[in-house]
């Protein structure tokens, strides 16, 4: 009875994730050209925003080929090598959330304008204090990374020895990993505090956005102004898709620190759901960008153009 249900729900998870994955896949590349081959005689994309979609698409292919790895080598022979591909998924996961919190936070800086000392200096500044955020945010989870994977190693030489005797040497395992344990620990609290403190930047700043914008546009009612300012457009465009995103981090980071602080660890918080809610994450932000980027809709469109000449062309040769 269990295997089956054990089956039932493995046959759920890959027909849920399956398609998901596939469809974010395809949408990820072709971002990724988009950026690598931006279109000739346009803009291209300026710093830092082209540095964040470029980390966003990188992170969030990363995160769904390693789920197919993850997933095909538990169905074909499981190894507890997969421990390894599991942590990198992890890694992808948290690196690309904190990355679309980055490019929300910077898109609030453009639009809202700094009244106040702090702000005005933040504005100044945004370049740096993101390149200095992405870098302080990537060391960060490579170490936390390494002391996991370092950990996993320690335990499974130690497990792996069926004849261990208490010995000086054993001790200096032991107490390596007891290090590496607290160390873990801490990351993980600090993980969490991260995450926090990216939630707060995230709905603080979508909120601000959207109460300005609110503003501005009643006050351009008042005086008379023409909504048809394709700034404006662009601007409610960004804060529409800044909208939906700090609503699939506000779920996702809940749900996240639900299962971690959960009694019931092990229950609530199983590779299936979690892969499962940020599969469904990671496809609710690759649609946003698709709607929210022009450099995206452009080129779709171009390309969606080109296919219907041809189509027409095929046809009149026919």
């Amino acid at each position: 009875m269990s295997l089956t249900y054990i089956g039932m729900d493995e046959l759920a998870y890959i027909i849920v994730n399956g398609p998901l994955a596939i469809l974010n896949i395809l949408a990820n590349l072709f971002f990724a050209f988009c950026l690598i081959c931006p279109p000739r005689g346009r803009e291209g994309l300026k710093q830092p925003v082209k540095l964040l979609l470029g980390f966003l698409v990188f992170c969030t292919t990363l995160f769904l080929v390693s789920l197919i790895t993850v997933e095909c080598v538990w169905l074909l022979t499981y190894s507890e090598e997969i421990q390894y591909v599991d942590m990198l998924v992890l890694f992808t996961a948290f690196t690309s959330m904190s990355t679309s919190v980055w490019l929300n936070f910077f898109y609030y800086t453009q639009i809202v304008p700094a009244q106040r000392a702090l702000f005005i200096w933040v504005k100044r500044n945004i370049k740096i204090i993101i390149y200095w955020g992405l870098f302080v945010d990537r060391v960060f989870f490579l170490f936390d990374l390494a002391v996991s994977t370092s950990i996993v190693y320690c335990l499974k030489n130690v497990e792996g020895n069926d004849n261990i005797t208490y010995t000086s040497t054993n001790d200096t395992v032991s107490g390596s990993t007891d290090g590496l344990y607290y160390t873990e620990l801490v990351c993980f609290y600090s993980k969490m505090i991260y995450m926090f403190f990216c939630l707060c930047l995230m709905v603080g700043s979508s909120w601000v956005t959207v109460c300005y914008l609110r503003r501005h546009m009643k006050s351009m009612k008042e005086s008379g102004s023409p909504f048809s300012s394709p700034r404006l457009h662009s601007q409610m465009r960004v804060t529409i898709t800044g909208i939906l995103q700090g609503i699939l981090y506000f779920l996702c980071a809940l749900w996240i620190f639900i299962s971690f602080f959960s009694i019931n660890f092990s229950v609530v918080f199983n590779y299936t759901f979690f892969n499962t809610v940020i599969s469904l994450y990671m496809f609710g932000t690759t649609v946003n960008l698709g709607i929210g980027q022009s450099v995206f809709r452009q080129r779709a469109a171009d390309i969606w153009l080109k296919a219907q000449q041809a189509v027409r062309s095929l046809k009149l040769c026919g």
